[in-house]
């Protein structure tokens, strides 16, 4: 297939970005279903093993006197956590990763036409490990400020600016973490208005697909059966006669919050966080394809050379479709 030719038009990056995730949805849903599931399934060992401990512990403290030491508790309650938090930890880092992989993965699109072999795109994150938690660690930083009230305005400014830091880490590897920034507010500038109409547009979709499972799950009464298991678990350790009592004395017609009303948070929470962990292709895809509109006829200074699919990843496409 011949390559696919990028258009600097804000429209045409959306509705390509969605025929490509349209067309390859259970492919990226397969592709994300680890680094999403996986962060899901590692809290729910972790919370839910730790508060099934707890729940017994008094009862096992009577028949085992080493669990009425508080050295002996904590030691324990660290080993129950250790597999939720193994499986926590490896699927947020591959999620991580992928932020990355899916800039190569739409580069092999656009140039073969075709989806495939995950792991070697990987492979173009992983194996500059170092920088781009360098990079994770700086975007992490931007955003711990950015929730002091103060700086709100200015974050959302710059938030803009920098949309694109994790294209340029892909596209340009020879750029170090700060400079991905640098150069990230470089291709957004003069086209700010342009890259917020895109994020609101982007942002709508994946909103209107949250929206979607959520009435999917009411319908098949999903949400009335977690929020129950919730209501009967995990909400009875959040202090809501507290939290009533404080937000009374704030407003006299605070709307009270209930055990019910916690635990469909607990679930549409969930849901969010699913839908928009499976939707990130589609997000990325659409980053990637704007990065490519901005900078394709643009070329940049002799240091900055846009990154070429690793011949590898070509020839095994080659090869697939050989066979």
């Amino acid at each position: 297939m011949a390559k696919i030719k990028v258009e600097d038009n804000m429209v045409w990056v959306v509705l390509a970005a969605i025929r490509m995730y349209s067309a390859n949805f259970l492919k990226f849903c397969a592709y994300m279903a680890f680094p999403v599931l996986g962060q899901v399934l590692g809290l729910a060992l972790i919370f839910g093993l730790a508060s099934l401990y707890t729940y017994y512990l008094p009862e096992l403290a009577m028949k085992y006197d080493v669990l009425k030491d508080m050295s002996t508790i904590v030691l324990s309650i660290i080993v129950i956590i250790i597999p939720g938090l193994l499986i926590f930890m490896k699927a947020f880092w591959d999620y991580l990763v992928a932020y990355g992989a899916l800039n190569s993965i739409t580069e092999g699109f656009l140039s073969s036409g075709r989806i495939y072999d995950f792991p070697a795109h990987n492979e173009t994150v992983t194996r500059r490990s170092i920088q781009y938690i360098g990079l994770w660690l700086l975007y992490s930083i931007f955003w711990l400020i950015t929730f002091i009230p103060f700086f709100w305005v200015v974050g959302a400014f710059f938030f803009i600016y920098f949309i694109l830091i994790f294209q340029v880490f892909s596209f340009e590897p020879n750029e170090t973490p700060a400079g991905c920034f640098k150069r990230s507010f470089e291709i957004i500038r003069g086209n700010s208005v342009r890259t917020l109409l895109i994020l609101i547009a982007i942002g709508t979709v994946t909103m209107l697909f949250i929206q979607g499972v959520s009435v999917i799950f009411d319908f098949a009464k999903l949400t009335n059966l977690l929020s129950g298991f919730f209501e009967s678990t995990l909400v009875n350790y959040v202090p809501i006669d507290n939290i009533n009592d404080v937000m009374l004395r704030i407003n006299s017609s605070f709307d009270l919050i209930t055990p019910t009303k916690v635990a469909n948070a607990f679930v549409y929470q969930i849901v969010t966080f699913i839908v928009a962990g499976l939707t990130l292709p589609l997000r990325s895809i659409c980053w990637a394809l704007w990065y490519k509109a901005l900078t394709e006829n643009k070329p940049s200074s002799g240091k900055r050379k846009s990154k070429q699919l690793d011949p590898e990843i070509i020839d095994r496409a080659t090869r697939k479709y050989r066979d």
